[in-house]
């Protein structure tokens, strides 16, 4: 009888440490990229979306800062797209992660282990995507944002937080405050052939509510981020190379 409750006693330690270990195994991978699952890659939409389009169709509410923001925005958006840029230095300038969507330039998608970078061939804009971490308090703010990361599945969820007030949020000079919040989900769609970029924007003090916008580019393995070459006196790209 001694020697049974023993032996139950045993068996009963046993599994529990093994439940512990799988708990801490299921902890450990949560986060992680599934083991098929790479983004790395140049994707490339040589014809985007003129304006942002809700994913709903619902219009884009502003708030009456956002308005008057927008209006006071307009000058600086319409002299810094491409183009007519001309010599205006606001071409120069990153746009922020939702008016890239609206550029007919690449994105490369490097991914290696728990390291990811987006870098955008326009102005040679780049974020590290700080994986399984949270948003730094003292990091400085900038065009694009301080980005952290996390894997739901297949989809790199990436939030992002600390945007300078010199980025716009559209050509047409859609506005944004401290207060803006960026979720981006990032998945591989059509077989694998096209990233998927789904934005949720969230900042009260521009908009009325939160809005979301969506973007497909092509995978492009035949062409590599290109030098960007943007000055007072001169200004060439793959865009006007190309002459659209």
């Amino acid at each position: 009888m001694r020697k049974t409750r023993m032996v139950h006693r045993l068996l009963t330690a046993a599994a529990a440490a093994a439940a512990a270990l799988g708990v801490s195994g299921a902890a450990h991978a949560q986060g992680k990229a599934p083991p098929a699952t790479d983004l790395s890659g140049v994707y490339f939409n040589e014809h985007p979306a003129k304006a942002l389009t809700t994913v709903d169709g619902s219009p884009i509410l502003l708030t009456a800062a956002g308005k008057a923001a927008l209006a006071a925005n307009a000058a600086k958006a319409a002299s810094s797209k491409i183009p007519p840029a001309g010599f205006n230095m606001d071409a120069c300038l990153p746009f922020g992660p939702t008016r890239m969507l609206q550029q007919p330039y690449p994105l490369e998608v490097v991914q290696k282990g728990d390291t990811v970078v987006l870098i955008w061939e326009r102005s040679h804009a780049w974020e590290r995507v700080y994986m399984n971490e949270k948003p730094n308090p003292d990091a400085d703010p900038t065009y694009m944002g301080y980005a952290v990361g996390h894997w739901d599945g297949p989809t790199l969820v990436v939030d992002t937080s600390l945007f300078n007030n010199g980025a716009l949020m559209d050509d047409n000079g859609l506005p944004h405050s401290d207060s803006l919040q960026m979720e981006r989900r990032l998945r591989k769609v059509q077989g694998g052939k096209a990233l998927e970029i789904v934005a949720t924007v969230t900042d009260p003090v521009m908009y009325i509510k939160p809005w979301t916008v969506r973007a497909v580019l092509p995978l492009r393995p035949d062409i590599k981020i290109e030098e960007f070459v943007c000055g007072l006196k001169t200004f060439e790209t793959r865009y006007t190379r190309a002459g659209r």
